[in-house]
């Protein structure tokens, strides 16, 4: 299908807009249905809509990128790694109605947790390796996808005091260093997405959007993307998923709040099932944007 083209539904897509959508699937699922069949329902909404690129974390094993996989015909490009077993590496996959050029994956390998007991420095230690960012070119739009998905903060403490802090700032940084190099190579725009795992009220965030150079299409609504059913009693939900931007490409600043870029949340309601029990599709919510191509890329 051309960029231009329409899809399964007869929607039009822009050739002048890259849309793109961000979700964890809840690879590791507790009280969700099994991902096969989820993934028939949120297949269905993205073979409806107009989207160009998908990403998807917690891929974790080649069954579950097969079950969507089967239900993304539209999307012909599938970027990912392949680790052990025959997993993506990192547990991330991009999908594509759009021709994708190179693609490249780097682990947070190294990266050690900074506080903690030694039980929790091993275990986070590892977790890192098994982390980690994919980088995947999008030639005839002039632009570079990158996708990412940084250890989970299970404490719920925020502060930079918490044992996660150290970990999650480092992993934080190798993103950043991986969105820099896609920027030198692709200046004209870079569009990172993913579960970062951290709150957006919280110390990290400004290192998130470098201190505020990075757009952030959902800064002035700032929704909860973690649905509050699958915290523990009394924990408050927060933004964890985030899509940015790169400065000075696509969207002219100011960057909170720009009508520029039309961004959503998506299965923030439970969908029922033929039994009548109502799940959510993951844990997390979706996150769509419709970004503005440099004119040259139209």
């Amino acid at each position: 299908m051309t960029p231009g083209g329409r899809d399964p539904d007869g929607a039009a897509r822009d050739p002048a807009t890259l849309h793109l959508m961000s979700l964890n699937v809840c690879g590791l699922p507790a009280k969700l249905a099994p991902l096969a069949e989820r993934a028939g329902h949120f297949g269905d909404h993205i073979e409806r809509s107009d989207l160009d690129v998908v990403n998807f974390q917690e891929v974790l094993e080649p069954r579950t990128l097969k079950a969507i996989r089967g239900r993304l015909p539209s999307f012909p490009f599938v970027a990912w790694k392949r680790a052990v077993g025959g997993r993506p590496a990192g547990g991330l996959v991009t999908f594509s109605r759009r021709p994708i050029g190179a693609v490249s994956y780097q682990s947070f390998r190294g990266i050690r947790p900074t506080a903690g007991s030694l039980r929790f420095r091993a275990r986070g230690t590892l977790n890192s390796r098994l982390r980690g960012v994919l980088t995947v070119e999008l030639p005839e739009a002039g632009a570079v996808v990158v996708n990412t998905h940084l250890t989970a903060n299970r404490d719920g403490d925020w502060s930079a005091q918490n044992r996660y802090h150290g970990l999650q700032r480092a992993q934080v940084r190798v993103v950043h260093a991986v969105r820099e190099r896609a920027r030198a190579a692709a200046p004209r725009l870079v569009v990172v997405s993913g579960d970062f795992n951290i709150a957006s009220d919280g110390p990290l965030y400004p290192l998130i959007t470098d201190g505020g150079a990075w757009l952030d299409p959902f800064a002035a609504t700032d929704p909860v993307t973690f649905h509050q059913r699958f915290l523990p009693p009394g924990s408050p939900p927060h933004r964890i998923d985030y899509i940015l931007v790169s400065p000075g490409t696509a969207v002219p600043a100011p960057a909170v709040g720009s009508p520029a870029i039309d961004s959503a949340v998506l299965f923030d309601e439970p969908w029922a099932r033929p039994d009548g029990r109502r799940l959510y599709l993951s844990d997390h919510m979706a996150l769509t944007a419709r970004i503005p191509l440099p004119p040259a890329a139209g």
